[in-house]
């Protein structure tokens, strides 16, 4: 080495060691640095900003600022003799400038939760002052309690399009989310015993056969995620885009910080404590000690004192959104971090990693649960809570509220559960929330044509998108409302030519890259487009790690829909008539403004020439769909799907049994005007095609006991055999509760009212079903509906007991 370059190093070294003792300086002497100078120094460095006080004098402008120094300075002084630290200095700057942006008016909740921190801290560095660990440790834990509890005790209220984000808190607003219990904890579980002697009597009897057997149907009981924790110390929950995990952890910090989380560990005492860790905050030393305390805004010492406790409940939102240096280090830290402290719980959530239908393969010592849909209760659920949110966001008394608040959710739940296509979009709580901000600025109202739906969801998820806090110069953020609907248009539909729900993040990168320059944008941005929308949802998500799709099939086909109305492409709809992955994508597009609904149609009824087919059945549902249809071709259209609904004969019923689910919505219409004989052939039909969407329109006929007086066709031929509609209701409640679990929940709630006949023809498909979940499914159906019989039984002897004894 020369001395040349010696000298230089030695210099180099000598210029660091002293850039390092000017810093240790510049914090001494910060540190011993009075609060009162420190405040001079922060009011006097504060920017002006004369728009914040318009309109105030200037000696009332003066006293404010005056006042809110004075109460920051009792503020600090409550924490006692102890030097501000750096960090609590930059936190102090920050609210000074917030404050100051609002002309440091009186009421501002922030100063009020800086001057109980301090407060707080100050019990804190009187026990670490003495010595004493164990009083330190509980003083620190009542302030960060009450911390967790400030941060994530509300929720946001979206799409309200107010002037200032709305925020409520979670009692009004949230709805617990249930997950689906492990397969291998539940092929081992016993069902529990009640305690105490069981009652007497007939209608107790009866009841506990029907719970009994619907406890048998729900072989993967839906349990809420609290009680999921108590089972389960190490808990992976999956849930897709949308369905509310970071909010269930929000919630659960919350709950937890109350003392109102119970976890695995018998008799713990006291109650855990909530560190909430978002996994994209994760540095260099992921899912150590010292980066969880870093992520969840606590103090490290702190977090290892409740980790050496046994105490801590650490939330890990989000392990699909690693960023890339850290993300194989995040489960491996974590384990090595629990393993060194036994008796703390821990739930890790993130988006499904394994292909649709399977089931990840869950870290070593965790429990997999997957967040299930919401049902048809807790959308309702949903519903009532939003709407009271919305209406207490308006600063209304809470009575007013909530007069308002019921005949809104009343109004909403009875138009959701009137429709399937939207009942299937509330499913989840982002796209629920989303129905209700439709419903909410549409004059309460949701709109009856899906194509003007669809577009309204649409258009509050793109608002929702262009709200969204994104980075500064943000590529997503130069693209209007317009230019985002355009490019995701033709991105839905060259995926759905290609027949495919979801593409991996390249692929997504490289057919934007195509579609920008028609935007007036250049291909190189596709990528930062696609990374910078990953963790948002919207239209288009990121189901799983590395993988894009629409945040829901109806929005691919939507867009792909409007994307070909746009570019006239009737010939592409018309060839596809026949393949069932595009049927919904043409009687949308027969629906958009502009569309030449007349042309599709006409195009439908030539493809099937002379017969009555596919395209018949789709040229009926896109005159539903269609704003306007000339009424010689709507005749023509009701004359060609009157030939063969409701069906005549054998070979008609077969007809339209061969065409399947294209023909339910023709025969569901066809019900209210057909005789006895036809509603019982198309109530079979609709059974034997297995239609869902009928469902609702089943349930009144499971009451009714008009019985067939004629032959009618059915699946061997006209059926001499005389049945009741309600038996015939029967058929489609046992073919459909095969495929479609909302089915059966609907049947359940439908079911007491059932006619006899009904209950009777369960109980024959009962004796001959050789599938043990479909027994079961029928089973708890036919106990339903016997509890509810014993049950009016009762009350009726109870309030005729003359009339009953003589009917005995």
């Amino acid at each position: 080495m020369t001395a040349a370059v010696r000298q230089a190093k030695t210099g180099t070294g000598r210029g660091k060691a002293a850039a390092g003792a000017k810093r240790q300086a510049k914090v001494k002497a910060a540190a011993a640095e009075s609060p009162e100078a420190l405040l001079d120094r922060i009011f006097g460095e504060l920017p002006d900003n004369p728009h914040a006080s318009d309109g105030l004098p200037e000696v009332v402008r003066k006293n404010r600022r005056g006042r809110a120094r004075r109460r920051l300075l009792d503020a600090l002084a409550a924490r006692g003799p102890y030097p501000v630290p750096e960090g609590l200095r930059g936190e102090l700057r920050a609210l000074v400038e917030r404050w100051g942006q609002k002309g440091f008016e009186d009421a501002f909740p922030e100063a009020d939760a800086f001057e109980i921190r301090c407060a707080e801290e100050r019990a804190v560095l009187d026990a670490a002052a003495r010595g004493d660990e164990e009083a330190r440790f509980a003083a620190a834990e009542r302030a960060y309690r009450r911390e967790v509890e400030a941060r994530y005790g509300q929720i946001e209220i979206r799409g309200l399009q107010l002037s200032a984000r709305v925020r409520q808190d979670l009692e009004i607003a949230y709805v617990p989310l249930h997950v689906e219990e492990p397969l291998e904890e539940l092929r081992s579980a016993k069902p529990r015993k009640a305690a105490g002697k069981r009652p007497k009597g007939e209608e107790t009897t009866v009841e506990a056969k029907a719970a009994s057997a619907m406890l048998r149907v729900l072989e993967r009981p839906r349990v809420l995620a609290t009680d999921a924790l108590v089972n389960h110390p190490r808990l992976l929950i999956v849930g897709e885009p949308g369905s509310g995990k970071s909010t269930l952890l929000a919630y659960l910090a919350t709950r937890a910080a109350r003392g109102e989380v119970a976890t695995s560990t018998p008799g713990r005492e006291p109650e855990s404590i909530p560190f909430l860790v978002p996994v994209r905050a994760l540095q260099e030393d992921a899912a150590s000690p010292e980066g969880i305390a870093r992520a969840a805004g606590a103090e490290p010492w702190f977090v290892e004192a409740a980790l050496r406790r046994g105490r801590a409940l650490l939330l890990v939102d989000g392990l699909d959104e690693a960023r890339t240096e850290v993300a194989g280090k995040v489960l491996p830290t974590l384990t090595a971090t629990l393993d060194a402290s036994p008796g703390n719980s821990v739930i890790v959530t993130t988006r499904p990693a394994a292909a649709p239908g399977k089931d990840e393969t869950a870290p070593r010592g965790f429990a997999r649960a997957r967040l299930v849909p919401m049902t048809r209760d807790e959308v309702g659920v949903f519903i009532d809570r939003w709407c009271l949110a919305a209406e207490l966001s308006l600063n209304k008394p809470r009575s007013q509220a909530e007069l308002d608040a019921r005949a809104a959710a009343d109004d909403l739940k009875e138009r959701v559960r009137a429709s399937r296509a939207i009942e299937k979009l509330a499913e989840t709580p982002l796209l629920c929330s989303i129905i209700c901000v439709v419903h909410r600025f549409l004059g309460q109202r949701i709109p009856e044509r899906r194509v003007a739906l669809y577009e309204a969801i649409t258009n509050v998820l793109l608002y929702e998108w262009d709200r969204a806090k994104f980075a500064e110069g943000a590529i997503i953020g130069k693209l209007d409302a317009h230019a985002k609907r355009a490019l995701l248009a033709r991105l839905a539909l060259s995926m759905h030519r290609a027949r495919v729900a979801d593409l991996p993040a390249e692929e997504v990168v490289k057919r934007l890259a195509t579609h920008l320059p028609d935007l007036g944008r250049p291909e190189e941005e596709a990528a930062a487009i696609v990374a910078e929308i990953r963790d948002r949802n919207g239209v288009l998500v990121e189901r799983a790690p590395g993988s894009f799709a629409f945040s829901h099939l109806t929005f691919q086909e939507y867009l792909a829909a409007m994307e070909l109305v746009n570019a006239h492409a009737y010939d592409e709809l018309l060839r596809n008539h026949k393949d069932k992955w595009w049927h919904e994508v043409i009687v949308l597009a027969a629906g958009f403004p502009g569309a030449h609904a007349d042309r599709i149609i006409r195009g439908l009824l030539d493809k099937d020439g002379e017969d009555v087919a596919a395209g018949t059945m789709l040229a009926a549902q896109c005159a539903e769909t269609a704003i306007e249809v000339r009424q010689p071709l709507r005749k023509e259209l009701e004359k060609r799907v009157a030939r063969l609904v409701p069906p005549a004969s054998r070979t008609e019923f077969w007809t339209l049994y061969h065409l399947g689910e294209v023909a339910g919505p023709a025969l569901l219409r066809s019900l209210d005007k057909a005789s006895t004989e036809e509603r019982a052939s198309i109530l079979m039909l609709l059974a034997f095609i297995r239609y869902e969407p009928a469902t609702r329109t089943v349930t009144k006929f499971l009451k009714d006991p008009s019985r067939t007086d004629r032959p009618f066709p059915s699946l061997n031929g006209m059926s001499v055999t005389t049945y009741t509609l309600a038996e015939c209701a029967a058929h489609f409640v046992k073919f459909v509760i095969e495929v479609s679990p909302a089915a059966f929940s609907v049947f359940l709630d439908a079911i007491p009212l059932a006619h006899p006949s009904a209950i009777e023809m369960l109980k024959i498909f009962r004796k001959i079903e050789k599938g043990p979940r479909e027994q079961s499914k029928l089973e708890a159906l036919i106990a339903r509906a016997e509890a509810a019989h014993a049950k009016d039984s009762s009350a009726f002897a109870a309030r005729w007991p003359r009339r009953a004894a003589r009917s005995g």
